[in-house]
């Protein structure tokens, strides 16, 4: 079972519940891993109170001109839709690393094979364990444009190297190629929002890309009491509670440290009801 909790909005405590989530459904008796594929901030490792561990370098292509073979024809500029080639005056391409997204249009459209491949670290993926939780996540090197990339690598550590019979993808907030990425392959998906305005129409973005993904998908709404708008078709409604926030601050988990609270049984319950 691999679920995506997810959300338009950032700032809705989409990654506090997803935590909170898997932690419930772990003392279910469920081994579930956790895949964190918020590269550019990520976050369950500090609610879990955990160190990142395992870490594992990730690279992508970088294109290499080699001067004897270009003709200067310039088509590798022409083609590269990023601009991370330029052409000097009379000398062969220059190269802008940090703008590569590794598309590799240089090498198909040299005809001379003068673009070849390279390499650079974009980042890092790391594997660690903590309160029964498996937890795969992944950090993008400052500078770095491509969190899509670095969200395929945490998958792909994850899904191969992780035991978990329940998988839990915590996506970045938006609708973008990174969430794209992350929630491919998804049985279902949870988008969290909360009752405000920017939230509800966050929450129209989200579920019309869950739409056109085929993913079946339902509404969580946090901090459910911060105004009387209502979000309709809502499965778990958590209200405001000074108690959550304590959690968050001190990297701790509701449903753990506070297992009789009203909110920790909600999600409890919840948790319950995703298994078949």
């Amino acid at each position: 079972m691999i679920i995506g909790i997810t959300g338009g909005k950032g700032g809705t405590g989409k990654t506090v519940l997803a935590v909170n989530i898997a932690l419930a459904l772990a003392d279910l008796g469920h081994r579930v891993t956790y895949l964190d594929c918020d590269a550019d901030c990520p976050s369950a490792h500090m609610l879990l109170g955990a160190k990142l561990r395992g870490k594992r370098e990730v690279r992508s292509f970088l294109p290499v001109i080699d001067e004897k073979t270009c003709r200067r024809c310039g088509r590798c500029v022409a083609n590269c839709q990023f601009n991370a080639l330029y052409m000097p005056k009379g000398k062969p391409p220059g190269l802008v690393p940090a703008l590569c997204n590794g598309c590799k249009a240089c090498v198909l459209s040299c005809p001379h094979g003068a673009a070849r491949g390279g390499s650079k670290a974009i980042g890092w993926t790391y594997k660690t364990e903590k309160h029964g939780l498996e937890l795969f996540s992944a950090k993008l090197k400052p500078s770095e444009p491509l969190s899509e990339k670095m969200v395929e690598a945490v998958k792909e550590r994850g899904l191969k190297e992780g035991r978990g019979g329940i998988f839990i993808v915590d996506t970045s907030a938006g609708a973008h190629c990174p969430v794209v990425r992350a929630l491919e392959g998804c049985e279902r998906a949870f988008a969290v929002t909360e009752p405000t305005l920017f939230g509800q129409s966050d929450l129209k973005a989200i579920n019309e890309l869950l739409g056109r993904l085929g993913i079946p998908h339902e509404t969580i709404v946090n901090r459910s009491t911060i105004s009387s708008r209502k979000v309709p078709g809502a499965v778990l409604e958590v209200p405001y509670d000074r108690a959550m926030v304590d959690c968050y601050v001190n990297g701790m988990s509701i449903v753990r440290e506070m297992p009789d609270h009203p909110i920790s049984k909600k999600i409890a319950a919840f948790a319950k009801g995703l298994l078949p």
